[in-house]
């Protein structure tokens, strides 16, 4: 399930509408992202991740689940036919040969965070193994109610326009909190400016005029929301004897990361997730789905981590019994001389 972009073309003359482009949140079952996380732990605390995402070609190059890339990586792309569509699917591999704890990628706002962390503690009669990742939770509720409610339920136009303006309305707010140490503005300036935005799409609504406002002049548009540009510059006018020259534009730029949050937020909804991990030695405990040949299964997707973060947790044992023999022979022997020693001594006495 996900959104699809469509175009909306009205050829209108002498002040009505022209070209417009809006992002509809139509769900379809096509185009959806399967991604296969396999970790593998070794005996001596490393462990071989490889991460296998399959797919058509835009959903695997938007950017949504990005996968690690450094020297440290091995990556590889191909291609396969789809029996059953005769469609080309799209396979993106990555794998690597890591310890301790990884971020995977230095990424900035927006990107879906997945850190990995294996603790390895080597004792004298047991090793321990303890498996920990997060796939960092997108706090939706929080950012645009709106949004999490269209991700989980068919809309209507009027719901998927107010899903962008209130989308948009965030990304304002925090690119004017952001570019605080630019600009010394006043708070009460600063809510003055965003009452005022909210006022003019609340107008627009009224007037029936939000689809005018996220036209765009492109024919076409990778992302789902985008900045309304025009609308953001001329509504700043009205403060223009308030604000810094550059102001406008420093929020606008601040914006960015803020409207591709949002817009990997949405593409994430066509992808689902699986993770297998083979740990050594007994399981103490996991928090998987399931068990298959001594390897553990979780199956999520955006609905898992839509707030808070999902976690997935196991943890496995590895016992020595030749050292734990050795040392309850060595502990009776310890015991017996004592006891020989103390009778030893009250015979003497």
């Amino acid at each position: 399930m996900f959104f699809r972009l469509y175009f909306i073309r009205l050829n209108y003359n002498m002040g009505k509408h022209k070209l417009l482009v809006i992002a509809l949140f139509s769900f379809a079952c096509i185009g959806c992202v399967e991604t296969l996380i396999n970790v593998t732990v070794f005996p001596d605390g490393r462990y071989h991740m490889k991460i296998v995402s399959r797919g058509d070609k835009e959903d695997i190059d938007n950017n949504d689940f990005v996968h690690p890339y450094s020297s440290e990586w091995k990556t590889e792309r191909r291609q396969e036919e789809n029996d059953e569509s005769n469609q080309p699917v799209h396979i993106l591999s990555s794998e690597s040969l890591l310890n301790n704890t990884n971020l995977l990628f230095d990424n900035d706002i927006g990107a879906l965070r997945y850190p990995i962390s294996v603790k390895f503690n080597k004792g004298v009669f047991s090793d321990t193994y303890i498996l920990h990742q997060i796939f960092e939770g997108r706090s939706i509720d929080k950012k645009y109610p709106t949004l999490a409610s269209a991700l989980t339920k068919p809309t209507n136009q009027s719901s998927e326009l107010m899903v962008q303006t209130e989308v948009v309305m965030y990304c304002l707010a925090k690119s004017m909190d952001d570019i605080d140490s630019q600009f010394e503005i006043e708070q009460l300036l600063k809510e003055r400016i965003l009452n005022h935005f909210n006022g003019v799409f609340y107008k627009a609504e009224e007037d029936g005029q939000l689809l005018d406002i996220f036209k765009s002049n492109a024919m076409e548009s990778v992302d789902m929301i985008s900045i309304p540009m025009e609308l953001i510059r001329s509504n700043f006018k009205p403060f223009k004897d308030l604000l810094p020259v550059q102001y406008a534009d420093a929020c606008l730029e601040s914006m960015r990361p803020y409207i591709h949050e949002a817009n990997v937020t949405i593409q994430l909804n066509d992808d689902s997730f699986k993770f297998a991990s083979a740990l050594p030695g007994a399981i103490l405990k996991s928090n998987a789905d399931s068990i298959s040949n001594d390897t553990l299964w979780w199956s999520f997707d955006l609905k898992d981590f839509m707030n808070d973060s999902y976690t997935i947790e196991a943890a496995s044992i590895v016992y020595y019994p030749g050292r734990i023999q050795k040392a309850v022979v060595l502990g009776t022997l310890i015991i017996l001389f004592v006891l020989f020693l103390i009778a030893k001594r009250k015979a003497i006495s």
